[in-house]
């Protein structure tokens, strides 16, 4: 708020003082003075009248001041004398007026205009301002000027100049008026001020009525300004009033409306004549009629948004369309730069070696590390896949690499060691894929994992809603929702991106891949070369150099390497394009692949994986590792890379002496002398080995280590295969007697033939049960020359689990009943079966036995069929019989128990 004064009341009142008489002929009329807002001035004879003037009365209206400052002195009466020579005394009076200067700032177009609010000027800079540069000095103006206040108008771009003056007799208002404007218009085209921010000059223009002071927040300046009046104007008398401030394009008059003021449009061709003409021109009195001035609102936003609104099906796609080419200009770059930062691990602590040593003398001083799996990987099985696989990733991109084995097995662990010094790997974890509880919930965890950000996952929420709103109303769909296939091929497609940024032989995949492996060899070689040069001080360069090479690369050979390659590549550019560092090479972990092979979008998740895999390894962009627990995983991978042979690497249990080798590696054998019979019973499974030495770290003994793993091996079994406790609802598909049979087997001895167990009555040459008891991980089948060949425990300790469970008397005589009762079932079937036969051969004999159709003798193929029919009931009978004595025995044995358990 600018401070404001207005003129003392006093200063209204006429102010007279009696000046010398300059010619005694003169004539002067008594003087009458009156406090009221008109005053009488007296007719006076001078040189320049020739004409009498009689007693004129002027109408003299105080503008009230608005935040203005009080003039000095003007309520004490001052002595003002007249340009020309006056021949009488007379009294003058002090009165007032405005000026409006228009391009004083920045006009405010809306409410997004920021200029309004950085602009904050002073009263005192304003103020300075108007006098210093605006107005001439009050020494160069006539009648007495004198500023009296000023009015910015911030959203106007304008400011009004409160001034007082004293007009003599021998002007008019009007003329005393037009000679103050005349003036400060000749002193702004004299000085050539112009504004900073458009460079266009000052213009002043005299304030003709009431400016209505308005700071409505929905009003903004606009060229076209709306005239209220009562009376009668034309267009004529419009443009003559109107065309001082600018220049107009067009007038309109309005059509008339009963009971309403009559209204014109004035349009200005640029939008700082209508600010002016506004400010100066609303409140004046023309003919009797008051001028109203006001700006015009626009409506060419409200019939752009109108069209919008009509028009869905156009402005719905276009719009969709908008939004698709912002994310791609946007933030696609920013997924991709994401996801190559998270495939060259540009933001992992582990990278660096100052943050490692910083991490490791601080944080792991305080905490104990993690139990590393492979430390101790001394384990002699493990050691020949480590190998094949490296060996493996030496070679150009050209097929995928399956790691097959159970669940626990350490097959994580060992891709993870072997790809650890590789600059530029990926993983993805298939177990937080599948068992995400929806699309959204998929797509994050994916999204999370290779680093796609962002995802903005509620907008498909949001584009699903809108989608089915549009259809609703309009009929058809908008296209704005996303189906999950989509999305997540856009997010591998992003990730392809990425990876072919970081790979060196993205630009190698027109090139065959024996020339590709002729570029790594020669790397190879040159890497080995490189580093025997370095150990030996001498690469080309002088001995201070090569010391200070290895002395700065002495913590990492590979930057060693580095370095001494970039000194190779400066001596001789030419091995720029035999170079393609395997190392540098991409590595694609897919962990956990076919893991399950039921769920809402498994199937397409796994297809839509293995396609996208086969494509970078197609274009020789990286290598791919699958790692699964389904034996059955290499069938949709061989359709996605057809006529290619993988490289398969099949991780089984430890044997006992590596166990023991590994278990010894992390506790004192002096201590713990004799682990073999716990190491037997818990078997070679790397999850249960870990599992029993943290135990025994925390203070439990070996044996009861290994009672509480086998205690919930047990309760594994029970559940999974018997279907105890079944809380989620799901069905097995297979019975609970056709793994009591396979769980007997397998109790009995390590392993149990494949073709025996499936010719058994029980399964009946059905090999479906044994898949899915070997996906539920309760049994490990065995393949030899491709084909299953026997059977063991999906778990080492399984198989002391199993005997657990077979020494539950109760229970084994249960299912024992159970089998021999559905056994029996099956026999008794037969037996109907050829009992109805027998009949229907009877039926072919007379009473006395002989043929029906003649001859006497039966044939001998009937006789032979009935002896054979004679035979299988025969056989049927007996097992019937050995059946009903297991089921009698069992009876006993339940109630044997029961019996003992009641009393």
């Amino acid at each position: 708020m600018y401070r404001a004064a207005a003129f003392s009341s006093r200063a209204t009142t006429l102010v007279a003082r009696r000046y010398v008489l300059l010619s005694s002929s003169a004539t002067v009329r008594p003087l009458t003075t009156t406090a009221s807002s008109t005053t009488t001035v007296p007719t006076f004879t001078s040189a320049r009248r020739t004409t009498p003037l009689t007693n004129t009365s002027v109408s003299v209206k105080p503008t009230p001041f608005l935040r203005t400052q009080k003039v000095k002195g003007a309520s004490t009466p001052r002595k003002y004398t007249t340009e020309t020579p006056i021949h009488a005394e007379e009294e003058l009076p002090l009165q007032y007026g405005m000026l409006y200067f228009d391009n004083a700032f920045p006009l405010k177009m809306g409410w997004w205009d920021i200029r309004y609010s950085l602009l904050k000027p002073g009263w005192r800079s304003l103020e300075r301002k108007a006098k210093t540069e605006l107005v001439p000095s009050e020494k160069n103006m006539p009648f007495h000027f004198k500023i009296g206040g000023i009015e910015p108008r911030l959203k106007d771009g304008g400011m009004f100049v409160h001034f007082s003056y004293v007009r003599p007799s021998s002007y008019t208002t009007k003329e005393a008026l037009k000679e103050i404007e005349s003036r400060c218009e000749q002193h702004l085209i004299s000085k050539g001020h112009y504004m900073w921010f458009n460079f266009q000059k000052v213009r002043a223009f005299l304030v003709k009525g009431q400016p209505f002071l308005e700071d409505l927040a929905s009003r903004y300046p606009n060229s076209r300004i709306r005239v209220e009046f009562a009376g009668n104007l034309n267009v004529e008398q419009l443009y003559t009033l109107f065309r001082k401030y600018g220049k107009i394009m067009d007038i309109s008059l309005l059509t008339p409306v009963k009971d309403m003021p009559r209204q014109a449009i004035v349009q200005y061709s640029f939008m700082r004549a209508s600010t002016s003409a506004k400010s100066c021109l609303h409140g004046m009195e023309i003919n009797g009629t008051q001028l109203s001035v006001t700006y015009e609102r626009t409506l060419q936003g409200n019939i752009i948004w109108s069209w919008l609104t009509n028009h869905p099906k156009i402005t719905v796609p276009l719009g969709g369309a908008a939004l698709a080419g912002m994310s791609f200009m946007i933030f696609d770059p920013m997924r991709v730069f994401s996801m190559h930062a998270k495939i060259t691990q540009l933001f992992n602590a582990n990278e660096y070696p100052f943050l490692r040593w910083l991490r490791k003398e601080t944080v792991g001083r305080l905490t104990r590390s993690n139990l590393d799996s492979m430390q101790a990987s001394g384990w002699r099985e493990r050691a020949h896949d480590e190998e094949k696989l490296r060996a493996w990733l030496r070679i150009a991109p050209e097929s995928f690499a399956i790691v097959h084995g159970p669940r626990g097995a350490g097959k994580t662990e060992m891709v993870e060691h072997v790809i650890k010094d590789k600059k530029h790997k990926v993983i993805i974890r298939c177990d937080e894929l599948a068992n995400a509880r929806g699309e959204s919930e998929l797509l994050t965890n994916l999204a999370k994992q290779i680093g796609y950000i962002p995802l903005f996952q509620f907008m498909n929420t949001i584009n699903n809603m809108v989608d089915v709103a549009i259809t609703a109303t309009t009929g058809q769909k908008a296209g704005l929702s996303a189906t999950f296939e989509g999305q997540l091929k856009k997010i591998l497609d992003t990730l392809s991106l990425a990876i072919q940024q970081a790979s060196p032989v993205s630009d190698l995949s027109n090139t065959s891949p024996d020339a590709i492996m002729k570029r790594i060899e020669a790397t190879l070689e040159e890497k080995t070369r490189l580093s025997e040069l370095i150990k030996t001080g001498s690469c080309g360069t002088s001995s201070s150099q090569a010391n200070s090479l290895a002395l700065n690369a002495s913590g990492n050979p590979n930057k060693r390497l580095t370095k001494a390659k970039r000194h190779r590549r400066e001596t001789n550019s030419d091995d720029k394009d035999v170079e393609c560092d395997p190392d540098e090479i991409p590595v694609i972990v897919i962990d956990g692949y076919m893991s399950r092979e039921k769920g809402p979008h498994a199937k397409e998740l796994w297809t839509y994986l293995a396609d996208w895999a086969a494509v970078l390894v197609e274009n020789h962009i990286a290598h791919v590792i699958f790692l699964t627990n389904n034996v059955t995983a290499s069938k949709p991978l061989a359709k996605s890379l057809p006529n290619m042979p993988f490289e398969h690497i099949v991780l089984t249990d430890a044997t006992l002496e590596s166990a023991l080798e590994f278990v010894y590696n992390h506790l004192d054998r002096d201590e713990y002398p004799d682990l073999i019979k716990s190491i037997q019973t818990i078997g070679g499974r790397l999850t249960d080995l870990e599992l029993f030495i943290q135990k025994i770290k925390s203070g439990t003994t070996p044996d009861d280590a290994v009672k509480d793993i086998l205690g919930r091996a047990v309760v594994e079994v029970r559940k999974n295969a018997f279907d105890f406790d079944n809380s989620d609802g799901r069905t097995l598909n297979w019975t609970p007697i056709q793994f009591w049979m396979v769980m007997k087997q397998l109790a009995a001895s390590e392993t149990a033939s494949f073709d025996e167990l499936k010719i058994h009555p029980l399964f009946k040459n059905d090999e479906g049960p044994f898949s899915a008891m070997e996906q539920a991980e309760l049994i490990n089948i065995i393949h030899k020359h491709g084909r299953p060949y026997a059977v063991r425990p999906g778990k080492p300790i399984y198989r002391a689990a199993f005997q657990n469970i077979l020494s539950d008397i109760g229970f084994s005589a249960v299912m024992d009943l159970e089998s021999s009762n559905h056994l029996e079932k099956e026999e008794m079937i037969k037996v109907a079966k050829w009992e109805a036969e027998l009949k229907e051969l009877s039926n072919l004999l007379h009473t006395d036995g002989s043929w029906l159709f003649g001859g006497g003798r039966v044939p001998k193929e009937v006789d032979t069929r009935v002896k054979w029919l004679m035979k299988k009931l025969a056989e049927s009978h007996a097992k019937v019989e050995k059946y009903e004595n297991e089921a009698t025995q069992a009876k006993k044995t339940v109630a044997g128990i029961a019996a003992t358990s009641f009393s």
